[in-house]
């Protein structure tokens, strides 16, 4: 068993949360198919008084990364969940296969266990000694559901399933292949490798995994063409946030875009991409947030439902 020590404990449970891809990554390395990690409180003062060093939950995360803003409506994070820029603290993520709540009257960690633990303990994931862990699992406590966005029924029903529960029943009319636009679609970055400066292709596509072996088709990696390796992908509820991610992400590379191609960013290293891509995503989710309380009025040229079909590439 492994403990890391947070701000609380929400329900419906979220994934595994950390502030850097590299605690998430050393976490994952070190899990093993039902190990299980205690939630502890901090001291700090952005952890609600009544639940400062106490054992709050447990949990079993799996080793399958996750974004944590597709888990959260973004406009209801607390301020104090944002870093300096708004941006939200913990990004990165493992999904969960279940989780749990300790009951009243809660225990605390001092209570069974007389170590001091160190920094390292709310930034990533601890192991336990077995004494503890036998205490811990020993605790009352119930079952909490997990939260699970489009992206986790995707992984476990598979893209055509999510589509299907997510869209219209298809039609062959013309004013039916509207509801390609309400379909589940991907943005995604592909690095091109083989390019002589570092290079991406931004888009979207209802499968990203499709669109990358056509692009391979063509380029041919295989007789010296280049090759298009996916980095990133985010799905969402339709083709329309699908797309505005990805004119977001353009926009903000705009000085960057290839002439010959503007859907190619180059000379831009991955940590430049990475931060402009988390960014993307957070203002995305506002912006479809604002658009299901107010009636938005469309910018013509800009969106994909301007036309009969959908662009995706």
């Amino acid at each position: 068993m492994y403990m890391t020590k947070t701000w609380g404990f929400s329900v419906p449970c979220g994934p595994l949360q950390f502030s850097l891809s590299g605690f998430r990554d050393r976490a994952r390395g070190l899990l093993q198919p039902g190990d299980l990690v205690a939630i502890v409180g901090t001291f700090g003062a952005n952890t609600p008084e009544q639940e400062r060093g106490m054992i709050l939950g447990l949990m079993e995360p799996s080793t399958v990364v996750v974004s944590s803003l597709d888990y959260f409506d973004l406009d209801a994070v607390r301020e104090v969940d944002r870093d300096e820029h708004g941006n939200y603290r913990w990004p990165f993520g493992l999904e969960l296969r279940a989780a749990w709540r300790f009951t009243e009257p809660r225990t605390a960690l001092g209570d069974i266990s007389a170590r001091q633990f160190h920094m390292d303990s709310a930034q990533g994931i601890v192991p336990l000694l077995p004494n503890e862990a036998d205490a811990i699992l020993n605790l009352p406590r119930e079952s909490v559901p997990l939260l699970s966005p489009l992206r986790a029924r995707v992984r476990v029903e598979g893209l055509d399933a999510a589509r299907r529960r997510a869209a219209p029943r298809p039609s062959t009319t013309r004013t039916g292949i509207m509801h390609l636009r309400r379909a589940p679609a991907f943005t995604y970055a592909m690095r091109l490798e083989g390019a002589t400066t570092s290079a991406f292709k931004i888009g979207w596509a209802f499968d990203w995994k499709q669109r990358e072996r056509q692009f391979n088709q063509a380029a041919m990696p295989a007789a010296g063409g280049l090759r298009y390796r996916t980095v990133y992908h985010e799905i969402w509820e339709t083709a329309f946030d699908a797309f505005r991610m990805e004119q977001a992400l353009l926009r903000h590379f705009d000085s960057a875009r290839h002439p010959q191609n503007r859907e190619v960013v180059s000379a831009v290293g991955e940590d430049k991409l990475l931060a402009a891509w988390i960014r993307c995503l957070q203002a995305t989710k506002q912006t479809r947030q604002l658009q299901t309380e107010v009636p938005a009025r469309p910018v013509q040229g800009s969106s994909p439902g301007s036309g009969d079909e959908v662009r995706s590439i």
